[in-house]
């Protein structure tokens, strides 16, 4: 979950609109949790199939995520690839920010019987997401932090020795080939949710935005920018759209379902990284300044514990109260609330009482 926060940092400077993508991407998949999944057939109201059936699709929200990571880490690194620190000052921030609250959830999940040995191991060499090849079974966030990790494991090395021109055949490379082997892969009847090589072409569309920025210094140059958007930005944005739709209607019939999955996968990082240029060209739009709103950027704050700990935050809520029953309502969204409030009072506490002490030792 990288940020840049100033302008030593980035040539950016601090952007507001990112912090609000964030708190998106992490209430999204909130709502997947807690509405959009998991829930027991029943006569639900008009009202609640619609709001379960919009839920459904807050998985995405990962997607988000990477696309966003691709972005900000490329950036950072591509402004750093010549300094004599790049390797040690990158790794070194990554290990303040992402470790003590990995470790930390971790050893309570264990403690708490909510994770195996097993698991514990996979998630610690950042492997979780392969957890079906070793036929471990689990659940949780840590599989998308093993694809990240493993971007951040590679990604590095090929920035600092390749030229922006090889670094984006290797990214045209990766968006090209990663829809096709998702295609292979769901006509084999294989699945593609977890897996690195079915799900980084996220990421891939993040660093080739990055790329396009610093290559045409498009930060620097708004009438250019602007044009950039309207000839390349607005064009991928509506093959995102229509992907979109495209996935939507696959996943109305059992049948499709699969390939709908495939199609969404696909549609997501051309849909978000049009989306986020918009948002880094048109600064003062009324979208940008709505995305870029206090709330919004609270949770893109809070996003990586929040993140981490909200899916086992409905746990004590079924135990009190008892599991979801059909078509009740009042436990569904009552649930939803339950988790979002928890997980938001942990999440600050955490950020402001460990995290950012934490992040303050790195220097």
């Amino acid at each position: 979950m990288a940020t840049i926060s100033n302008s030593k940092r980035g040539k950016f400077g601090h952007i507001r609109s990112l912090d609000g993508v964030r708190g998106i991407a992490v209430l999204s998949v909130l709502v997947h949790h807690t509405i959009g999944t998991g829930l027991p057939v029943g006569p639900w109201p008009l009202y609640d199939r619609f709001a379960i059936s919009v839920a459904s699709y807050g998985y995405l929200g990962v997607d988000l995520f990477f696309v966003l990571s691709g972005f900000l880490i490329t950036t950072l690194l591509l402004i750093a690839r010549r300094k004599p620190q790049y390797f040690s000052n990158f790794y070194w921030k990554r290990v303040f920010r992402i470790l003590p609250p990995f470790l930390l959830i971790i050893g309570v999940l264990r403690v708490a019987h909510m994770m195996s040995n097993a698991y514990v191991l996979l998630s610690l060499l950042f492997i979780a997401n392969f957890n079906t090849l070793f036929h471990i079974n689990a659940d949780g966030p840590f599989w998308s932090l093993a694809i990240e990790e493993q971007f951040y494991l590679v990604w590095p090395l090929l920035v600092r020795k390749l030229t922006v021109r090889h670094l984006r055949q290797v990214l045209f490379a990766v968006i090209v080939a990663e829809p096709l082997l998702r295609i292979l892969m769901t006509y084999g009847g294989h699945s593609i949710a977890y897996y690195t090589f079915t799900r980084c072409d996220g990421l891939a569309w993040g660093a080739l935005l990055a790329t396009e920025f610093r290559l045409r210094r498009l930060q620097y140059r708004t009438a250019e920018a602007r044009q950039w958007w309207r000839s390349r930005g607005v064009p991928l944005w509506f093959i995102g759209v229509f992907l979109f739709t495209v996935g939507i209607m696959l996943g109305q019939f059992a049948h499709t379902a699969r390939w709908a999955t495939a199609d969404l996968l696909t549609a997501c990082p051309v849909f978000f990284s049009s989306s986020m240029a918009f948002l880094l060209i048109h600064r003062e739009s009324l979208i940008t300044r709505f995305i870029s709103n206090p709330i919004l950027r609270f949770y893109g704050d809070i996003s990586y514990a929040f993140y981490l700990v909200h899916a086992y935050m409905a746990v004590p809520y079924e135990r009190y109260f008892g599991p979801i029953a059909p078509g009740s309502s009042a436990q569904l969204y009552g649930r939803m609330f339950f988790v979002l409030a928890t997980s938001t009072i942990i999440c600050a506490v955490s950020l402001y009482a460990f995290e950012r002490p934490v992040m303050r030792l790195r220097k």
